[in-house]
């Protein structure tokens, strides 16, 4: 058996493979491919409760990752490495295959630039080869796999395996980053999860006019216990706001304010407080908000005027 792959010539006897073994055969094919892997991984594997497992369920979930799911449908036929594309197949019962065997079939990732991916999942039939490619989109740099690993056969059924990505891979400015899987004949993908760490947030201070975006002395008048209010902060598509939130005026024996993001309801929190009447505080408040770039004011308690003024916003 023999197949074209970057222009060079890789010759896997039959008999290598009937001798070795399907999983053994599979690492033969890992050896002869063009590209050693850069990272290494920690292996886990379980077979598939049902037909119905969904795409969060592919391995154990770090709850510190971000995962994003591929569909069999997201892959497609190199036709790069196949000298010309002969296409795919898709069966509900076994996922997407390349028509003709010896083939790799690519998706591209949708991951922001500066993220690290810690892991990949795969839902599977054989032994299919698993990559993470990467290629720069500003340089003739060919594509290197920067991961490389066979999934484990299993019982002869779809199967899920886990690949903790030691060291992980880093997504690069200009960088494309793609899943590949290289496929024998009975080899198949049924769907992929990537676990991986956004970039970390970026801090813009407020500029271009007044930061107060709220007094309420001047419109709406007192916030009350149990009222509730929502102030748009002018930023649409921030992912959170830092800003300096006063109370003044106040009323009671004492008394808060609560500052959280108008897409969920209250959560029970405080992030302002008094004592008696007739006080004014000012704290440093770092806030969510929703994608509209709003937060909710409830207060508790007592009556008191409010005061916004906006520091700044995570990006």
């Amino acid at each position: 058996m023999s197949q074209e792959i970057a222009n060079e010539r890789v010759t896997i006897s039959r008999r290598a493979f009937a001798g070795l073994g399907a999983a053994a055969g599979a690492a033969a094919a890992v050896a002869a491919l063009p590209g050693m892997p850069a990272a290494h991984a920690s292996t886990r594997s379980a077979t598939l409760v049902g037909a119905q497992t969904s795409p969060s369920a592919l391995g154990a979930v770090n709850p510190a990752l971000t995962y994003l799911p591929l569909d069999a449908f997201a892959f497609e036929t190199d036709a790069t490495f196949d000298g010309g594309g002969n296409g795919r197949v898709y069966q509900d019962n076994t996922g997407v295959q390349p028509i003709t065997p010896a083939r790799r079939m690519s998706a591209s990732l949708p991951v922001p630039t500066g993220s690290t991916i810690h892991q990949l999942n795969v839902a599977y039939q054989g032994s299919p080869i698993m990559e993470i490619w990467k290629r720069s989109m500003v340089t003739p740099v060919p594509y290197a796999p920067a991961f490389q690993q066979t999934a484990v056969v299993g019982g002869g059924g779809p199967q899920t395996m886990t690949f903790d990505l030691n060291p992980p891979i880093v997504v690069e400015q200009a960088m494309t980053v793609a899943v590949r899987f290289f496929a024998s004949a009975g080899d198949s993908v049924l769907g992929v999860t990537i676990g991986y760490l956004p970039p970390a947030q970026s801090f813009l201070p407020f500029t271009g006019g007044p930061p107060r975006i709220l007094d309420t002395r001047v419109t709406g008048g007192k916030l009350a216990d149990g009222e509730e209010r929502v102030i748009a902060l002018g930023f649409v598509g921030a992912r959170g706001a830092v800003i300096n939130l006063t109370v003044t005026e106040t009323e009671g024996n004492g008394g808060f304010v609560a500052v959280f993001p108008s897409n969920v309801p209250y959560p029970g929190n405080s992030s302002i407080n008094w004592t008696t009447a007739g006080q004014n505080i000012a704290n440093g408040v770092i806030t969510a908000m929703d994608p509209n770039g709003q937060i909710t004011l409830h207060g508790g308690a007592a009556s008191t005027h409010v005061v916004i003024d906006r520091v700044g916003w995570f990006i």
